[in-house]
């Protein structure tokens, strides 16, 4: 109100502090201070002064703000070298050439006409500078100043002066910022502490935009004895043009000189595009600096590496409690280059940015993300999304993990898949809300700003419908209101900028601004305020203290989007199920020993406690089984409990051709590329039977079929395949994807908790699949333990164990939700490892790789946990991922599964009941592999395993082997020589099982020649 203006502008003392003290400088760690506690003020007399901890109430008459930070400066240098030889840490935090525009008067003569040519020559000329500096590369493109639809040549010649004398002004306020860091260089050298003193250079972010508005919040409307402090409407009035820059004057840059002032760069402060967040950035050391004076690096650094830096030269460490997200710089001071790897995020009103070496999103607030390539294109001219976008789908999927880790995210969204969010601009716009009361004055609604935008706000049970065109404010405004409310509004900015405002149905005002707006709003979408500059004529603390509801602001010419089906809960508590699925991951990979009888069944390398943990606290399977050799297909069946040759998906998704299919004895059959919609799957399954169940899949689907949201799944991270978790964005600090799916997965349980669901979540993991990733943490910690006799890979194991430190985030979380007790967890893998001729994939015992039938292609982890589960049991019970389907609907109570199920429940083998069994349809267990893959010497095989018995029969020779388990789990003697009876009837078994199915079936190649035989060329 009032008294807070009147405060700002020295006229009244409110008696309180000018924020909370505890956030002072000297309660921060600095022994001394002088400047300003809010960060907006009057230069020649400064609101929130502050000497140490205490108001400083009066200023000289010749008072500048700048000049008063410098002799301040100069001053805490000369004390600190005559009161001892310590090192000192100085922070001189300039508030120019943050609007208002305020120099003196002798400073702003120097610059006297040299900016009449106006905002497109002062772009031109710096870029040139620039580029002969060699800051830029001379043949980047440039775009034209962004000056929000008001050209200079458009300008009248009043206009032309006034504009060209206010950047006179800012560059004066520079020029005095200029001058106080030559006088603290000096004092340095008086004092001899230049040569060992590090100087960092920098500004807070892009030239600013802004035209501030009315007095209020942090902006005074008066001096202190009374005279008006003008805003940008009267400045431009010949009367005040000689106030410009005075005291009585209070403006800022606008769009167009500060997009000039940021040259080459897109945009300005506020945005996260490169006029926004890059700014200069210089690093004077004398005594310490190695490079070339005068040199320029093209590492990445950014504002929070200086904590980390200073601390380091300092030999000082962060606190425990305190982690930085900065990276020392002390490698590039001492010559040394830096490592580009770092993604930098960015968010500021919903502007958001991600960069990633040379690549970098961008977007504006509302408005979909675009990609550019900073190398080539440092001014982001170049939209690249098109031509590259999985560089673009990683870094949102890493810019949106990011975010949600954050600690207040705002009513910032994610832009699904690139859509584009509804604009305003060159289109007819409805704007529309309920608000409660005629008691209370303020802004509703708002969307834009001082430039362009639209609001509501109601002032003496008036309601007005404001309209900002190209800064130019239109109002039409009702006759008072009468009522207890509440009050339905409808405000329509029509074709030809037909104006029309209606409360509770009835028009109430009309008029015209002459047009639509002609360019989308910079500014984000505000209820009960305007939170960044004002679209309307009104304060900025004008807000609006009733109840502000069914807000909608669209326009016309785009269709709304469906209305969110209603949420619906019922049925009784029921369990919660975390299946973590990993990729490749082989039998004897881990620290647990998942046959005690069988040394080889643990890694004697590798180290996977919070594995164990799920091993101690459940029961682990010593004969379980992948549904299949290769992913897509293993996921398949898990998801549905149907084997992979009865869906007759025999391969992974979208591979038919080349060297795999072409030129072998035999012709692959065709096989199944997408999970089949009509086939029930398990979170479908337990919707059905109760709609209070929620599910996610977070990681690799890898099974096409529109994605896991067409298969039951409320949410996921899309229908992603291999390639997400082998992308260079992952690193360094998510290899794999690991954390980030983990985070997705935990806030996922957060929710479903405190709404009172149960939950289905499947986690699949990229790891341990080839393309190793891992955190350089943990590479060193590899690096340095002993190497095991069998197992040695350092790249392979540090991947498996960044795998096992998320996952121990993971069973943190269930533990500190309290849900332990109602959540069953089932950990197993895709299928086995890679071949096991690569030392760092040793399958224990086991013979052959993941894409064979082998033992080592098929024989996985398998681990269960939750409510009856004997800790640390184990059972010899074969099992397969095709039971987990079954033995979730057991729990349950899930009746009248698909016939075609081949799976069985676990649950009586879990709940260890008396001569426990498992139901299948068939007792045996089947596995067809009708395919090549030649690096890992596969070819067609089918397989049936029964008791302690397996059987292979090889398609390309028409061989049998017979292999007993139980005595030779390598598979290294045939004994179909010892049991040709059972040889036969399982083999017949197992033919009539692929012609019950109708399993497509390889055929000879006509054509064959060994001379083109891929598996030759090996």
């Amino acid at each position: 109100g009032q008294d807070r203006i009147g405060w700002m502008n020295h006229q009244v003392d409110l008696g309180i502090p000018f924020a909370a003290p505890q956030s002072y400088p000297r309660q921060r760690g600095f022994d001394q201070f002088y400047g300003v506690i809010w960060g907006v003020v009057d230069f020649f007399d400064p609101f929130s002064l502050v000497h140490n901890d205490d108001p400083v109430t009066d200023v000289a008459d010749d008072y500048y703000l700048t000049d008063a930070i410098t002799n301040y400066s100069v001053k805490y240098i000369q004390d600190f070298d005559k009161s001892d030889k310590d090192p000192f840490f100085l922070y001189v935090a300039y508030t120019a050439p943050h609007w208002p525009l305020h120099a003196k008067p002798e400073v702003t003569e120097k610059y006297d006409g040299r900016y009449d040519a106006g905002w497109d020559q002062l772009k031109k000329d710096r870029f040139e500078r620039q580029r002969k500096l060699k800051l830029f590369p001379g043949h980047i493109p440039v775009e034209p100043v962004e000056d929000r639809g008001v050209s200079w040549d458009s300008l009248s010649v009043s206009e032309k002066e006034y504009q060209a004398n206010k950047f006179e002004v800012h560059a004066a306020m520079v020029d005095s910022v200029d001058q106080g860091i030559g006088r603290i260089v000096e004092a340095l050298k008086e004092t001899g502490e230049f040569e060992n003193t590090v100087i960092f250079f920098l500004s807070d972010n892009g030239a600013s935009p802004e035209i501030p508005g009315y007095a209020g919040y942090d902006r005074n409307g008066e001096t202190r004895d009374g005279r008006t402090a003008h805003r940008e409407k009267e400045l431009k009035l010949p009367e005040n043009r000689n106030k410009l820059g005075s005291d009585e004057s209070y403006t800022g840059l606008g769009p167009a000189w500060a997009n000039a002032a940021n040259s080459p760069l897109k945009y300005w402060k506020k945005e996260s595009y490169e006029g926004g967040c890059r700014t200069p950035f210089i690093v004077h050391w004398p005594a310490g600096l190695k490079a070339k004076a005068g040199s320029i690096t093209r590492d990445l650094g950014h504002v929070m590496d200086i904590g980390p830096t200073c601390l380091e030269l300092a030999g000082a460490k962060p606190a425990e409690n305190f982690p930085m997200d900065g990276v020392s710089m002390v490698k590039a001071l001492a010559g040394a280059s830096l490592t580009n790897d770092r993604i930098l995020f960015f968010e500021h009103n919903g502007g958001r940015a991600a960069r990633h070496r040379q690549w970098k999103i961008s977007a504006l607030a509302g408005q979909p993300w675009e990609l550019y390539n900073l190398d080539k294109d440092p001014a982001e001219t170049t939209n690249m999304i098109e031509d590259q976008p999985q560089r673009y789908e990683d870094l949102k999927y890493r810019w949106e993990d990011w975010l949600a880790q954050m600690p207040q995210v705002g009513s910032v969204k994610p832009i699904q898949n690139g859509k584009q969010a509804e604009r305003i601009a060159n289109q007819p716009v409805k704007m529309s809300c309920t608000f409660s009361s005629l008691a209370h004055n303020g802004v509703l609604v708002a969307q834009g700003g001082s430039q362009q935008g639209i609001s509501l706000h109601l002032r003496d049970k008036k309601l007005t419908f404001n309209v900002r065109i190209n800064s130019k404010l239109t109002e039409i405004t009702t006759p008072a209101l009468e009522g207890n409310g509440p009050f339905e509004v409808e405000a329509l900015l029509d074709d030809g900028g037909k104006l029309r405002l209606s409360v509770n149905n009835e028009v109430r005002a009309t008029g015209s601004c002459g047009s639509l707006i002609p360019v989308q709003p910079q500014d984000g979408l505000s209820i009960k305020d305007d939170s960044q500059s004002n679209v309307g004529a009104y304060g900025d603390d004008f807000k609006y203290a009733g109840k502000v509801t069914d807000v909608k602001v669209r326009g016309l010419n785009i269709r709304p989007a469906k209305p969110r089906k209603e949420k619906t809960t019922e049925g009784k508590p029921a369990p919660n199920f975390i299946v973590i699925l990993t990729d490749d991951q082989g039998w004897g990979t881990t620290s647990i020993p998942y046959d005690p009888e069988i040394r080889q069944s643990a890694s004697d390398f590798f180290q996977t406690p919070n594995m164990e943990r799920i091993a101690n606290a459940g029961m682990r399977f010593t004969q379980a089984y992948s549904a299949h050799p290769n992913c897509s297909p293993s996921r398949a069946a898990l998801l549905t409990g149907i084997s992979p040759a009865a869906m007759h998906m025999s391969d992974i998704v979208d591979r038919h051709g080349g060297r795999l299919y072409e030129g072998n004895k035999l012709n692959p059959p065709r096989h199944v590329d997408d999970l089949d919609s009509n086939l029930d799957t398990i979170p479908e399954l337990l919707k059905r039977h109760n709609r209070a169940y929620r599910s996610a899949h977070f990681g690799k689907w890898h099974l096409n079929g529109n994605g896991p949201e067409a298969h039951g799944f409320d949410e996921s991270d899309g229908s992603t395949g291999n390639r997400e978790g082998t992308v260079p964005s992952n690193l360094p600090d998510d290899p794999k994807r690991a954390f980030s799916m983990t985070r997705s997965s935990i806030r996922f349980m957060e929710r479903q908790v405190q709404e009172g669901n149960p939950f289905y979540l499947q986690v699949s993991h990229y790891a341990t699949h080839l393309g190793y990733q891992a955190t350089s943490e943990t590479i060193a910690k590899l690096t340095d333990r002993k190497p095991g006799r069998r197992h040695n890979s350092v790249p392979y194991g540090s991947m498996i164990e960044d795998l096992d430190r998320s996952l121990g985030d993971l069973l943190d979380a269930v533990e500190r939700l309290g849900i332990s007790d109602n959540t069953y967890i089932i950990y197993t893998a895709d299928n086995g490892t890679y071949p096991t001729e690569d030392p760092g994939n040793i399958n224990g015992p086991l013979r052959g790789s993941k894409a064979t039938l082998w033992e080592a292609g098929v024989r996985v982890p398998m681990m269960l946990a939750g409510p009856g589960i004997q800790a640390g049991s184990i059972s010899r019970t074969p099992a397969i991922g095709w039971d987990i389907l079954p033995t979730i609907c057991e729990i349950v109570g899930v009746e009248n599964l698909d016939e075609r199920i081949e799976g069985g429940s676990l649950l009586p083998v879990l709940m260890r009941k008396q001569n426990a069994q498992v139901q299948r349809s068939r007792e045996e267990l089947y596995f067809h592999w009708p395919h090549y893959q030649h690096e890992k010497k596969s070819k067609p095989d089918s397989t049936v395993i029964a008791g302690n018995f397996k059987l292979h029969y090889f398609w390309e020779s028409r061989e049998v082997q017979l292999f007993d388990l139980s005595r030779d789990l390598p598979e290294k003697t045939d004994v179909s020589g010892e049991y040709p009876e059972l040889t036969k009837q399982l083999q017949e078994k197992l033919m009539q099982y692929l012609s019950d199915i109708d399993a497509p079936l390889p055929k000879v190649n006509p054509n064959y020649s060994p001379a083109t035989d891929p598996a030759l060329d090996q």
